[in-house]
This record gives structure tokens, sequence and C-alpha cells, in this order.
């Protein structure tokens, strides 16, 4: 139990003895009066008076104690547990431990804050002239960062699958419609894919080269459809350049209409002041947001990375975004102190957050501004990465988290409606945590131990009886 909770039991003890004091005084006068008051089954001065201060104080006590037991295996480990503003538990919360895809909790909220929740990309079709007789030279497809630009057999995939299902996406089938309507029938020298706006870093340089074909993350670009993956011979596999294979699949809808276009190309800028030929909007970031957080899309934290880097440093790179992340948090209050990142996703296992941090920002979900984080947590047998997780248990439907795994690492931050709403970050950092099976199960134990706050006897077990009344 922290220090505060202990002030506030003395103060209202202290409260009920002062007043005890004063009727003392009111019951000598009345005596000298002849009068007397009624003998009180429970003396003012009772803890019984003060139940629920001491039944959280036990049960907080008890929380931290089982914690501490079931993570006494994990070498180590953070966690933050609060109700409201009140800290009931810690361990550790100001240690810098990795924290895997939790940290798309604090790249998330700085773009929110940045770009704002109604902001929606737009993916724009160019050329130099408007079409003369159904012709245009060339077509540039220019990238706005988009992370969710879809063909609609990858939208498919993505509702087909639990823990994707929901996910939103932007039509590039819907902007080819779009130049046909605007009467381009010929491209004779093609469409260029443009993705300008961010660097052609594809991959960070520490990620192992393992993550480009498990699949974990697609190459990062400007202009990216279906998350940088194409299916070859049935394999899952990263395209080469992202831009080029846009301008491609473009070039392939726009063929299945009928326009006669050239071969595709990539990495020429579109001209300056080149006429708008079609575009299509993204949903909102509220939206993709949301996406991002309950699937936890690697790629989509990434691309916030970069767009974070374009509008504070005009620089869309992933170092830039990093730190106009941690920037952007120390401005909303939220303490950076130990914390040092060097992706947008988690993904690396030299980013280093504090449970500090994380529940910090789960503060800030709680406000209006800052909704989408909150909207955004998978929900415990029913959404996002925990779909299939904790089905027909008391968990189900109650625990609202992102969820957090690499080798050697389980993480878990967000909120429990235990009967009494509490909000949590853990991180465990162990190199006997093998897989995501591992990871599952720690997170889940400590849910589990959370669930049964404030699991102290009830109140009139830690305090006296009242005394009998005499007749």
């Amino acid at each position: 139990m922290t220090r505060t909770r202990w002030r506030a039991v003395s103060g209202a003890l202290a409260a009920a003895a002062l007043v005890c004091a004063g009727l003392a005084v009111l019951d000598s006068g009345a005596a000298s009066g002849g009068r007397s008051l009624p003998t009180l089954g429970t003396p003012l001065w009772s803890t019984r008076r003060v139940p629920t201060l001491l039944v959280d104080a036990v049960g907080s006590q008890r929380l931290q104690a089982a914690l501490n037991g079931e993570l006494a295996g994990e070498p180590t480990s953070c966690y933050v547990v609060a109700e409201g503003a009140e800290p009931i538990a810690t361990h550790n919360p100001d240690t810098p431990l990795v924290p895997a895809s939790t940290q798309k909790l604090l790249t998330t909220t700085a773009a929110v804050a940045i770009l704002g929740p109604n902001f929606r990309y737009d993916t724009k079709a160019v050329a130099t002239a408007a079409p003369v007789g159904g012709s245009i030279d060339h077509l540039w497809l220019v990238g706005s960062g988009d992370p969710v630009l879809s063909t609609d057999a990858f939208a498919a995939f993505l509702q087909a699958d639990p823990t994707t299902h929901g996910d939103v996406t932007t039509s590039l089938s819907a902007l080819a419609n779009s130049i046909v309507a605007a009467g381009v029938k010929s491209i004779p020298g093609g469409v260029i894919g443009d993705d300008s706006r961010y660097d052609q870093q594809r991959y960070v340089p520490s990620w192992p080269a393992s993550y480009r074909t498990d699949p974990e993350i697609g190459p990062l670009g400007a202009l990216t459809v279906d998350d940088g993956y194409q299916v070859v011979n049935g394999t899952v596999t990263p395209v080469a350049d992202p831009a080029l294979y846009a301008a491609q699949t473009l070039t392939v809808l726009l063929a299945a209409h009928g326009v006669q276009v050239g071969p595709p190309s990539a990495h020429q800028m579109a001209p300056a002041g080149a006429a708008a030929i079609a575009s299509v909007e993204s949903p909102t970031l509220h939206d993709i947001a949301v996406s991002v957080l309950r699937s936890s899309d690697n790629l989509g934290a990434e691309l916030f990375a970069k767009e974070i880097g374009y509008r504070t440093a005009g620089q869309g790179t992933t170092a830039a975004g990093v730190h106009g992340v941690l920037t952007t948090l120390a401005t909303l209050g939220v303490p950076t102190a130990g914390v040092s990142l060097v992706d947008g996703s988690g993904l690396d296992h030299t980013n280093h957050v504090t449970c500090r941090a994380l529940a910090a920002v789960l503060n800030l979900a709680a406000t209006p501004r800052f909704q989408t984080i909150l909207d955004g947590l998978p929900i415990a047998g029913e959404q996002g990465t925990l779909a299939l997780r904790l089905q027909n248990t008391t968990l189900a439907g109650k625990l609202r988290a992102k969820t957090g795994s690499l080798d050697g690492v389980s993480a878990l931050a967000g909120l429990l409606d235990a009967g009494r709403p509490l909000r949590f970050a853990l991180i465990a950092n162990d190199p006997n945590i093998p897989n995501e099976a591992a990871a599952d199960g720690i997170r889940e134990l400590f849910a589990g131990v959370l669930a049964s706050f404030p699991d102290a006897p009830a109140p009139d077990a830690l305090v006296p009886a009242p005394a009998p009344t005499r007749g």
C-alpha cells in the first residue's frame, strides 16, 4: 500500500478522533445540565467508520504480495497498477525494459497528438496535364504515407482473420475507378510510383533479417500497398520495392478497366504544379490507429513514426520520428526518463520503456483528446490480439490491453474492469521466455491476479464488533 493511502487512513482516523473529543466536551456540558446523550453502539474513533479505506489497504498489500510472488521467477520486470490516479501496487516502475509492442501505445499517442484523430491520408494520382483525348503521357502515384492502402484481396484477408477482423483499409481499386472516371484511357509512359515523402530505408538496420520473412513487417515507404507483401506461389513474400509494387498493382487494376498502360516505374518525383487526376482518402487517423493497436500492426506504427518525423523535423525518417515521439510525449507530461526508442513499433530489442511511462500514456487515454488509444485496446476473447485468448473466462470482455511479445519479452498494458476499474502496465524481460505461448502465460497470470483485487476480508472482519448497547 502506498504512503498516500496510509495518510488517507490516518487522516480519517484523526478526524474521527477530533469529532469524538468534541462530543466528549458536549457530553460533559450536557451532564451538568441534567441531560445525557445516547450510548453509541460503535465509538466514533472506531476504524469501522472508515471500512472502505481499510479494505483497500489490505487489498493493496495482498495484490502487491501476489504479483511479487507470481513474478518472482522473472529476473527483470516492472509493473504499475492504479485505480484512478492512485497507484495501488508497483515494482521497479522506473526501470527501463524492452517493451515489445506495448511501445505502440507511445507512438500512436504521439501521432494522435500531432495529426489529430480526424486526419486522413490522401494518395494522389497526378499528371503533367489533364487528359487530352483520354490520354496522358505519365501518371504519378504519389504516396502520402498511408499505412492501410490495400487491394480488395488483402482487405478480404484481414476480415477473415479474427485478430485483424475490423481493421480498416484504403481501397486502391477505388483510386483506379476514379482515374477511369476522370476520362483516362491511355498512359503510354506508364504509372510512376512516387514515395519521396519518406526516406528509402526499408528496414531498421538493427532488426534481425528474419523479420522480413517470418513475416513480421514488410518494407517501409511512403507508398506501400498490402503491408508491403505479395503472395508468390502460395507463399507470403515481402516485395523488393514497395513504390514499384504499388505502381505495378495500379497498372493491373487500370488494365482491367481497359486502360492502355505502359510499363510501371518508380522513384521519380511528380513535377511541381502537376494536374490532379484523382485521389483516394484514407479512413480517419482514429480508425487507422485503432486498427494498428488492436492487431499490433508493425508497419502502421513504423509509418506513424516516419510521418511524425516529417511533421516535426521535415524528415520522413525513423530517427526523426522517434525523436518526435519522445518530444511530444514529454510535452504531454509523460515521464520519459529512461525511455529510449530506435523504432516506432517496438520490434527492436534495444528499445527501452518504463512502466511508469506506459501508465502515464494510459492516463492520457482516459481523457477525451486521446479516446483513440482506449478505443484501440484489444479486448480479451473479442477483438484484436486478444480475440482468441481468455475466451469463456471471467476476463473475457473485461480485459482491454495492448500486448507485447518478442523473444525474451512479455508485456501487457491497459485496463481491467474487476468490479473496480484498474489501469496497469507490465513488462517482463527474461531470456527464458522462448515464444508467444510463454509470453501469453505470463500476461494472463498477471491479469488473473489483478482480477482478484481487492481480495480482502469484508469490512466487519477487519474491525471489532460494535459494543452492545446497555438496556
